[in-house]
């Protein structure tokens, strides 16, 4: 509907109150009166307009925080830098080992925010750029001493083949780099368009690579997008049990 529809719709009749009598209105007054209702519906045009840009903004692109948050996530990061200095002095003394057994780690983070620029660093290194995500690292010293690290913000547990075939069949993303888009795990034959050049051709090859650390491990994560498993103390068997 146009601004004329909408003038038109909005604009009275004028009619006489009694028979046979004639209605005399001056034209300078119809001429108000047609400006005002197109400025009327030119306003509502413009009204639905932002309307439709507001429910088409996406979040994200400006954060607007409290002081007090701002103060708290201040407080928080001097926190995180002056437990990373006595990490330091103490992994002097001691060197960071692997998990006794497992070749594998499952690797969550948690939903602590606010961490220091080298934990942030390392985080995103990890592939661990949002909260409550998860991913799976070799269990060796290197990942050791990442997790001695940013230990405050992960927790970790090496999984059975049954918990990684369960998060692979239900939550595996692929990320498709020609399309630059993720998507989702649905059958086997997404499986042996991503990852056939490796060797995997189904569900099943897939957990066993991850869960055994494969020589394709290493390729095969950089193929699969973090998976998201909800806040844990706010659901129930989000994830499922770690050995």
């Amino acid at each position: 509907m146009d601004e004329e529809d909408v003038g038109a719709n909005l604009k009275a009749k004028l009619q006489p109150r009694r028979p046979g009598e004639t209605i005399k209105v001056a034209q300078t007054v119809l001429k108000r009166r047609d400006r005002n209702l197109k400025a009327q519906a030119k306003r509502a045009e413009e009204i639905k307009r932002r309307k439709e840009n507001e429910r088409k903004y996406v979040r994200g692109k400006v954060r607007i925080l409290k002081a007090e948050q701002l103060l708290k996530n201040s407080l928080n990061r001097i926190k995180d830098q002056k437990r990373l200095k006595y990490v330091k002095n103490k992994s002097q003394a001691k060197t960071a080992k692997p998990v006794s057994k497992g070749r594998v780690l499952a690797v969550c983070r948690n939903g602590r925010k606010s961490p220091s620029a080298e934990v942030k660093k390392l985080l995103h290194h990890m592939r661990l750029r949002t909260r409550h995500t998860m991913t799976f690292l070799p269990n060796n010293e290197d990942t050791a001493k990442k997790l001695q690290t940013v230990r405050a913000y992960v927790f970790w547990g090496v999984p059975s083949f049954k918990s990684v075939f369960t998060v692979v069949h239900k939550k595996a993303v692929f990320f498709d780099r020609e399309a630059q888009t993720k998507v989702a795990l649905s059958d086997n034959m997404l499986v042996e368009k991503h990852l056939a050049d490796l060797g995997v051709i189904c569900t099943e090859d897939l957990a066993h690579v991850i869960h055994t650390g494969a020589d394709s491990f290493d390729e095969v994560m950089k193929r699969l997008v973090p998976v998201e498993i909800g806040n844990a103390k706010k659901a129930v068997r989000t994830l499922p049990a770690i050995d």
